[in-house]
């Protein structure tokens, strides 16, 4: 057996042998044909297929989505506009998938956010006091959502950021400008509404004007609006007619109307926007920095390190402050030029001193 499988593997040989070389059609032997010269090798191999067990590639990470919901209109040139530009940056450098909305009937509220939250809107950002009841309600029933209340008071919810301004810090450095300034013993405010946050930045600006003159006196008015241009305007008229000299406005786009008053009684105002500066009738603004507040939040809310809770950003925390309008620097009366900048330390002193805690402002909501 072992012979005969010997002898046909041999004979197998000598079969494809005989295949390999040929024959003529005449059954002579074949002349084989000349090897193929060799071809140049490739400069560059081509790429080696895949591993069956390689892992495919990760597709792009989704856009994370963002609604900013406010509660006063677009276009009063002051925290609405700012905090629009917010959230330009936000989808400009985040990649984001950006939703604006207007909700200007507090009976809308909750409804926006749920619709929102139900939609699978990662960070939904709200805006001031009044919307603070529907967002404490709405954000616990939706845990996978992190929410953001702009100028808010309360944490407690384990999905929510409440940023908290102090705004009053900045209206009392606005009040050693007007103490300083003041020629009629009077200094003015109009505030958008009387609650507890607007009456604490009057009474801080009539307090600080009185530590420069404790003979000047205050008078409030609120326009109960914070979109009245016209209102804003009737009560600055007012003011500037009862013998103020300066008003301190706190009032978003109703300011507008009393910076117009201003003009025309040649009354001066500290506002709460540098778009007002093209006014020469502003002095100043307490700035609050809402598109910088929004993004770093927005940020903060994309990172693994997102923490809940109260968030200050106040003179402090560099998200409050007192700007002098350059343009009055160069154009304004030279003697209130001259005051200025002979209070601008005293101002930058009392700035630090609320920094590191040596300067208590008292929060005083009561008129």
């Amino acid at each position: 057996m072992r012979y005969r499988l010997k002898f046909a593997v041999m004979v197998l040989l000598l079969t494809l042998v005989g295949a390999a070389c040929g024959n003529d059609d005449d059954g002579g032997t074949a002349t084989p044909d000349p090897a193929p010269a060799p071809t140049e090798a490739p400069t560059e191999a081509p790429a080696p297929e895949p591993e069956p067990d390689e892992e495919p590639t990760a597709a792009p990470a989704e856009a994370p989505t963002v609604a900013l919901v406010v509660n006063q209109s677009a276009g009063d040139l002051g925290p609405i506009d700012d905090l629009v530009r917010g959230l330009e940056l936000v989808e400009a450098d985040f990649g984001a998938d950006t939703t604006f909305i207007e909700a200007l009937d507090p009976s809308t509220f909750e409804t926006t956010l749920r619709n929102l939250a139900n939609q699978g809107t990662d960070i939904i950002a709200v805006t001031f006091p009044p919307m603070q009841e529907a967002v404490t309600i709405v954000a616990p029933d939706y845990p996978d959502t992190r929410w953001i209340h702009i100028f808010g008071f309360e944490g407690g919810v384990d999905n929510l950021v409440s940023i908290g301004f102090d705004y009053y810090k900045g209206t009392y450095l606005a009040g050693i400008l007007a103490g300083a300034l003041n020629t009629t013993g009077k200094v003015g405010f109009v505030g958008g509404a009387s609650i507890p946050p607007l009456n604490a930045d009057y009474n801080a600006f009539v307090a600080a004007a009185q530590d420069k003159n404790p003979d000047i006196t205050g008078e409030a008015a609120f326009a109960d609006s914070f979109e009245d241009p016209a209102k804003g305007r009737e009560l600055g008229a007012a003011l500037y007619d009862d013998g103020v000299d300066i008003i301190m406005t706190d009032a978003a786009a109703t300011d507008l109307g009393v910076i117009q008053a201003a003009e025309e009684k040649g009354g001066y105002v500290i506002g709460g926007s540098e778009n007002y500066f093209d006014s020469s009738a502003v002095i100043g603004s307490v700035l609050l920095y809402w598109a910088d507040v929004l993004y770093s939040q927005v940020e903060h809310a994309l990172s693994d390190d997102y923490t809940p809770g109260y968030v200050g950003a106040g003179v402090a925390e560099g998200g409050v402050d007192l700007l002098i309008n350059p343009a009055f620097l160069d154009d304004g009366p030279s003697e209130m030029v001259e005051i200025i900048q002979a209070t601008l330390g005293e101002i930058d002193q009392a700035r630090s001193q609320i920094t590191d805690g040596t300067l208590e402002v008292p929060f005083n909501p009561e008129l």
